[in-house]
């Protein structure tokens, strides 16, 4: 299993997140589901200065920082294109968990890194965001 995969599959569990789990929970002050998942990173990587981590927590955790700043740059402030934008605004919770995973997988270690991610993600997934907006 690669440290996306375990990032992911720890998100999932902790948050209680399942494949039918929607974005939108309807119960404040939490209702958005991404928001909270991108708060419990920034919360985890705060919490590093206490120390007390494993080594391996400690690693996730700073990988998943930085996707977590490259996707709240290019994608939650509109960054990136405004297709991709609405595409990836609509996944799932999971799908998200997942997409930071691939982030992870994938290094990024800076915003600038994230944002050629995005580009890259777009170009592969061109047929699929096609057939979505139809």
């Amino acid at each position: 299993m690669t440290t996306g995969q375990q990032f992911a599959k720890d998100m999932q569990k902790n948050l209680s997140i399942g494949t039918r789990t929607r974005r939108w929970s309807g119960k404040p002050p939490d209702s958005d589901m991404h928001e909270l998942i991108l708060k419990s990173i920034a919360h985890a990587q705060a919490t590093l200065r206490d120390g007390g981590h494993s080594k391996t927590r400690t690693e996730l955790v700073r990988s998943a920082f930085w996707a977590m700043c490259s996707y709240e740059k290019h994608i939650w402030n509109g960054r990136a294109t405004p297709v991709l934008v609405a595409y990836l605004n609509d996944q799932t919770p999971w799908q998200l968990c997942n997409l930071l995973g691939q982030m992870i997988d994938a290094k990024i270690s800076n915003v600038g890194e994230g944002e050629r991610f995005f580009s890259q993600y777009f170009v592969r997934n061109r047929d699929q965001i096609d057939a979505w907006l139809k």
